[in-house]
């Protein structure tokens, strides 16, 4: 038989019950803790990734990653993107901080790269779809991968067909075709057949102004920009120029895909082209950071990036051409094959070189709304000369030659007469960085294109 078990005193007990009390509360704070500082997960990885993605960009793409199988798998429970200045990334790359660089510059990668500051792609399964990527998609250092792109974007225009056929116009199949007479003809019925942001407002339209200097040289390139100013209202947004062509304002705007993309689901016409040979290809990159702690981890962010799904998803968010061949979405395929052939290797080294010269010569002689005036006027007097037959294609395109060449003009440094060459444009570029040196050359350049627009107009009233 089993004795009595003694009675515990009662404050014994009361201090037993504190004591177990105490453990459980810190117990329970500890768990707590562990799962908040690991986004809700005792054991899982987060990543910090560095990117250009805006906030609303970074929340969704997030959230389409962390509900994939490939992060599950992996064990990725958070990502944090920061989107920081291109000048910290070296030194992040490096520092342990940060696990992998997303979206940028390629000459930002192809540093990155050639300085050793990004590790390896090393992942069998991400190595295996790499392989049957076409060569332009991947950076190498050595034997070793060293990024990849994701995803991609180009720069072409948008037509409204409506537009064009109101007045009787092709569909432009290049930014050169409208070098032909036609397309100054809705200017005699005070109409514009282009709109076109200022440079300094819109990103698209600096790459498409460098785009047209590069791929018709730099003589033929400006009489090519000045034509097109001279058809063109000139507005102060891509977004504004998109809306003009998205409701048949306009027949054609310059833009990104994403922004043709979206023209296009007006339905008034609107159809997003590359123009034939003068695309410019973005290319969206995706690498791991050389100090990352999370490596492998890292590497499945970019392997979903590269899954059908993660293709699917840029395309969804970002309007992203894929780099693989994906099915599911409407516009991507016309797109994809678009771009074969019609790509052109866009120098974003050059275009950096002479930027400030270039957008500043610009709207000088182009945008100025002094200047445009005046092109406004030689417009529609060529409109209604090439219309009535006093002027014939080949006394046209003699007379905008003669428009849009280089001007000269007096060098407000030395006070010579200076012609606006490539050479030229590159020796003057920093130059221009400090705003009252860029307003002395805007003033020497716009008084030179209004001493020549001004004696052209008087020769075609002598005409009229």
């Amino acid at each position: 038989m089993r004795g009595i078990e003694p009675v515990m005193p009662s404050e014994k007990r009361l201090a037993v019950t504190i004591v177990a009390l105490m453990v459980l509360a810190l117990t329970m704070f500890t768990a707590y803790y562990v799962l908040t500082s690991t986004g809700g997960q005792s054991n899982g990885v987060k990543l910090v990734i560095v990117t250009r993605l805006s906030p609303e960009e970074q929340k969704a793409l997030r959230e389409a990653f962390l509900n994939s199988t490939i992060a599950k798998q992996y064990g990725i429970t958070d990502v944090e993107f920061r989107k920081l200045d291109y000048s910290q990334w070296p030194d992040l790359a490096a520092s342990g901080q940060v696990d992998a660089f997303f979206i940028g510059e390629k000459p930002v990668y192809d540093r990155l790269c050639r300085e050793g500051l990004l590790a390896p792609i090393s992942l069998k399964e991400l190595v295996d779809i790499v392989a049957g990527l076409d060569s332009r998609y991947v950076g190498r250092a050595g034997g070793d991968i060293c990024w990849v792109a994701v995803g991609q974007a180009v720069y072409g225009f948008i037509v409204n067909k409506m537009f064009l056929e109101r007045y009787g116009l092709p569909v432009p199949e290049t930014w050169g075709t409208l070098m032909e007479p036609d397309y100054v003809k809705p200017l005699a019925s005070a109409s514009y057949t282009v709109s076109f942001p200022r440079p300094t407002k819109s990103g698209t339209a600096r790459t498409i102004v460098h785009g047209i200097l590069q791929k018709y040289g730099w003589d033929e390139g400006w009489r090519l920009l000045t034509v097109m100013g001279m058809e063109a209202g000139i507005v102060d947004s891509s977004e504004t120029a998109r809306d003009q062509a998205a409701e048949g304002v306009v027949g054609v705007a310059p833009a990104y895909i994403g922004y043709g993309i979206e023209a296009e689901k007006v339905g008034k016409g609107a159809v997003f082209k590359i123009p034939r040979g003068e695309g410019i290809l973005y290319l969206s990159l995706a690498a791991v950071a050389k100090g990352s702690k999370h490596p492998v981890e890292a590497q499945a962010f970019i392997l979903w990036l590269l899954s059908d799904e993660g293709q699917r998803t840029l395309a969804r968010l970002f309007y992203y051409i894929p780099v693989r061949s994906v099915t599911g979405i409407e516009w991507v395929e016309r797109i994809y094959n678009e771009l074969k052939d019609n790509i052109f290797d866009y120098d974003r080294g050059l275009a950096s070189k002479v930027d400030l010269a270039v957008t500043t010569y610009f709207e000088a002689a182009i945008a100025d709304s002094d200047t445009n005036a005046l092109l406004k006027q030689i417009g529609s007097l060529l409109a209604n000369l090439y219309a009535s037959g006093k002027l014939t294609r080949n006394e046209y395109m003699e007379i905008v030659a003669k428009l849009g060449s280089p001007l000269k003009i007096r060098d407000p440094w030395s006070s010579e007469e200076k012609t606006f060459t490539l050479d030229y444009a590159k020796e003057i570029n920093n130059k221009l960085a400090d705003g009252t040196e860029r307003d002395k050359f805007y003033n020497a350049v716009k008084e030179a294109a209004i001493e020549r627009y001004q004696a052209i107009l008087n020769m075609l009233r002598g005409k009229g």
